[in-house]
């Protein structure tokens, strides 16, 4: 059953979740479920910097929480979407190299415990999860934060140098990653492109474009 984003073990809780027809968490039975809401690039924002969704979907997650000396599951929906750009790695070579992947999850907590990893792994760990060892990174290097408006308020932007093939070749990579707290749910965005092609300010107006939830 999908509850809010976040529960505590307790005579309340109890009283609550067996109001609400959650016996089945309560019991062991059956999950309890936190979804989350998605964040999508805006049409015009689109439209601007010339990337179009390439992919979107709503993984979900399994994790076992302990409250009150008992194991329950909870499942975590998120939701994925990925934007591409064609842009040219080298001469007479071109490609969708300019990626850049939302990924929406809650930040959900039971008994005063997070189920969402999310919040608690490191940047360089959030780089590696979400651009990914199967597409050949390696050498990842920080170089610098950044400030930018996006969600309503100002936010930090890091900006990683890594190495990684794409099409094929191995090339310079830049990469850009912000992850932030939002109306209940984590937001993480991570783009990636080749380090011969500035996206930077493309970067900046698609963080700028986002909508949590989508208009």
């Amino acid at each position: 059953m999908i509850r809010s984003r976040e529960a505590g073990i307790g005579v309340a809780l109890v009283v609550l979740l067996a109001t609400a027809g959650c016996i089945g968490f309560l019991t062991g039975s059956e999950p309890l479920g936190f979804a989350a809401n998605a964040t999508e690039v805006d049409d015009a924002t689109l439209e601007e910097t010339g990337y179009q969704l390439a992919a979107s979907g709503s993984p979900n997650s399994t994790h076992n929480v302990s409250a009150a000396g008992q194991t329950r599951q909870v499942v975590v929906s998120s939701e994925l979407r990925r934007y591409n750009r064609t842009v040219e790695l080298a001469e007479g070579v071109e490609g969708d190299f300019a990626r850049v992947t939302v990924f929406t999850s809650p930040a959900a907590s039971v008994a005063g415990t997070s189920v969402n990893p999310i919040g608690s792994l490191s940047n360089e760990r959030l780089v590696r999860r979400f651009v990914g060892a199967s597409s050949g990174l390696s050498d990842v290097q920080f170089q610098s934060n950044r400030s930018v408006e996006f969600l309503g308020e100002s936010r930090t932007v890091s900006e990683y140098t890594a190495t990684q093939r794409m099409g094929g070749v191995e090339t310079n990579a830049t990469i850009h990653l912000a992850t932030v707290e939002h109306d209940g749910d984590f937001v993480t965005v991570v783009a990636v492109h080749p380090e011969a092609v500035d996206e930077r300010s493309r970067v900046d107006t698609l963080l700028a474009g986002l909508r949590h939830p989508p208009a």
